[in-house]
């Protein structure tokens, strides 16, 4: 008892001295306190030693006016501050608090003086409110303040003397508000500021000296505005701009010398705004220019010199634009160039030698065109090129020594072409291409030796082409090969050499050809196959050593096909199987233990065949189903060949091995097949009966002998 009642005073002890706030977390050694989320309408009362403190997500309305200047961080997110702030013109005394978060408090208007109190604040984020106005001198005192969210509210103009004060500001992030219009003097004295965004306004014109003061200002965003021209007046007091921001808006046009002023600019954005045409001076000057982006615009033909000043530029990106043709010098003077996007324009053809310059470019994107033929030499300079799409145009053909010099090739896209021929030694001393795709094309025949050389591929698409026959020895060499798709074509026959060397193949597509039947030692070479697609052939039946030695196959997709009868062991080898698809074929029985080598099977899926749950051929089958319902992947059901059985047409599959005396001895059972039950009807019906009478009372045959 006296040691009961020790424990207990010495509990309370400790909970008596314990300083941390109900239903709060204290870390740090009581000097970080978290109580976010908790419901809370006032401030917890805290331990002296707190310096940061996090409410965000309550209901706290007040906070008290003396106790809190030793804080140094403070997040008020989400609370119903409007009031307190309304009423308390200068915010309580907080003078070591260097982090206040305040935004959604649905505050609405700002005071002059308001964080007088606060002298050693250095980020402070008001954003997710309904404030209008930044009124003069609201920063009066935040001499160290270096951040200042004001994104997401209300605000319409920005005034002078709104900034005043906050000589360090080096962030101010005003997106999302209503803004048209910046008083010239607000950035007289922001000296330091590096990063403005006004993203996400209503700025329909910038006067000449909006920016004069921001000298230092290396990041300036006024994309999602209403400008129609470029501000390049004002942009010439902000000289060591690195990034500009001016996508979304509605350029029609750039004016000559509009950034010359901005020698220093690394990334220019002028994305999706209404630019028609480029004059040869609009981006002169640019000299150290990184990055442009121009894509989603309507420019329908560049100037020969336009790019002439931009000897730095590593990206070009003109994607979704509306040029019909490029000029041969247009990328000249580009050297450094590593990738340019051409992509959804109206090409039609384009010029040899206008790639020549190009020597760096890693990547080029041609792809939605309307490309007719490419020359034989035009990508003969690209010798760093490793990525080169091409899909979407309208090429027939592709010519002897196209991509001959371009040794460091690593992805081809030629998909939904119209290619029809291929030169034999087009992909020729290409080793290290892992990827080549020509699906959705016109090609009839492949030439022996035409991958000859890629040893390094690992994806090959060939589906949706007019490929009837693939010659011996084809893919001998791509000994890397993961993926080979071959869907959708005209193949009526494979031979036990058409994917010899195919070592390392994980995914075998052959849906959608002719095939009838697949001699059984033709996946033999394909020791690491992991899936192999069968559907929507016209396979009759499967030779019992086709899967044979596919020990690691994980999916087998034979849907679509003509099977009415499968052999027994066709499976046997299939142990790391886990989905097998048989659906839609002409199977109405399955024979004992056809499916009794799958020990890692977890999807199977058999319906739209024509089940014969009158046979009793079909107890195997539609026992295996009762008895490995969750592995089931649909609802297989049955077919009836007697109008005299009581089951309904939509009856499941399973029921069938739950009533085998209502089985008929003779089957509807196709001639191919030449197969008959494993037992014959009398028998079975005996070890039914015997079953019934050696089962319990509850056991599911008994419900069914009461039929």
């Amino acid at each position: 008892m006296l040691a009961a009642l020790t424990l207990a005073s010495l509990s309370l002890l400790v909970w008596a001295t314990d300083p941390c706030p109900p239903a709060c977390q204290c870390l740090h050694n009581m000097t970080t306190i978290v109580c976010q989320q908790k419901g809370l309408d006032q401030m917890p009362e805290l331990p002296e030693s707190t310096e940061q403190l996090y409410v965000s997500y309550n209901e706290i309305q007040e906070i008290p006016r003396h106790g809190l200047e030793k804080l140094q961080v403070l997040d008020l997110t989400k609370n119903q501050m409007n009031v307190f702030v309304l009423r308390n013109q200068v915010w309580p005394n907080m003078t070591k608090l260097s982090k206040l978060l305040l935004c959604n408090n649905d505050l609405r208007l700002l005071h002059p003086d308001q964080f007088l109190n606060c002298p050693a604040l250095t980020i402070l984020d008001l954003s997710g409110n309904q404030i209008e106005n930044v009124p003069v001198g609201f920063l009066r005192g935040l001499a160290n303040l270096k951040t200042l969210y004001v994104n997401f509210n209300q605000i319409q103009k920005l005034q002078v003397g709104g900034l005043e004060g906050a000589f360090a500001l080096a962030d101010l992030h005003l997106s999302h508000n209503n803004i048209t219009k910046i008083e010239e003097g607000v950035f007289k004295n922001s000296t330091v500021l590096e990063k403005l965004v006004l993203s996400r306004n209503r700025i329909t014109r910038i006067g000449e000296a909006s920016f004069r003061g921001a000298t230092g200002l290396q990041q300036l965003d006024l994309s999602g505005n209403m400008l129609v021209t470029v501000p390049a007046e004002a942009l010439r007091d902000v000289s060591r701009l690195r990034n500009l921001h001016l996508q979304m808006n509605s350029l029609t046009s750039l004016p000559e010398d509009c950034f010359a002023s901005l020698g220093l600019l690394v990334h220019l954005d002028l994305s999706n705004n209404k630019l028609t045409t480029l004059s040869e001076g609009s981006l002169r000057g640019l000299t150290m220019l990184s990055e442009l982006d121009l894509s989603l615009n309507l420019i329908d033909s560049l100037p020969s010199k336009v790019f002439n000043d931009l000897i730095s530029l590593e990206l070009l990106d003109l994607y979704m634009n509306r040029l019909t043709s490029l000029p041969l010098d247009v990328f000249s003077n580009l050297k450094n160039l590593q990738e340019l996007q051409l992509e959804s324009n109206q090409i039609s053809a384009i010029p040899v030698g206008v790639f020549d310059s190009l020597s760096r470019l890693i990547e080029l994107q041609l792809s939605k065109n309307r490309i007719l033929v490419l020359h034989p030499a035009l990508f003969n300079k690209l010798k760093s090129l490793q990525n080169l799409y091409l899909e979407s145009n309208a090429l027939r053909h592709l010519p002897k020594g196209l991509f001959h010099k371009m040794r460091v090739l690593r992805e081809i896209h030629l998909d939904d072409n119209h290619i029809r021929s291929l030169h034999p030694s087009v992909f020729h001393g290409l080793v290290r291409v892992y990827s080549l795709k020509l699906s959705r094309n016109h090609l009839t025949s492949l030439h022996p030796d035409q991958f000859r050389d890629l040893i390094g591929l690992k994806e090959l698409t060939l589906d949706a082409n007019h490929i009837g026959n693939l010659p011996t020895s084809l893919f001998m060499n791509l000994t890397n090969l993961n993926t080979l798709d071959l869907d959708n074509n005209r193949i009526s026959e494979l031979s036990p050499d058409d994917f010899v060397g195919l070592t390392r193949l994980k995914e075998l597509k052959l849906s959608v050809n002719q095939l009838h039947d697949v001699p059984y030692n033709t996946f033999y070479p394909l020791h690491s196959l992991l899936k192999l697609l069968l559907k929507n052939n016209s396979l009759y039946s499967l030779h019992p050593q086709l899967f044979a030695r596919l020990s690691k196959l994980t999916e087998l997709n034979l849907d679509g096909n003509k099977l009415d009868h499968l052999q027994p062991d066709v499976f046997q080898g299939l142990t790391n199987l886990q989905k097998l698809s048989l659906k839609s074929n002409q199977l109405r029985a399955m024979e004992n233990g056809t499916l009794g080598s799958l020990r890692n099977i977890s999807a199977v899926y058999l319906s739209g065949n024509v089940w014969d749950c009158t046979c009793a051929h079909i107890v195997y089958i539609s026992s295996w189903v009762n008895m490995h319902r969750d592995k089931l992947g649909d609802q297989p059901l049955c077919f009836f060949s007697s109008s005299s059985s009581p089951l309904t047409e939509d009856t499941p599959l399973y029921q069938a091995s739950l009533s085998p005396l209502l089985l008929q001895d003779q089957c509807i059972t196709s001639a191919a097949s030449g197969s008959s039950p494993s037992l014959p009807l009398k028998m079975l019906n005996l070890l039914t009966i015997s079953l019934i009478a050696a089962s319990p009372p509850w056991h599911p045959l008994w419900w069914f002998c009461a039929l």
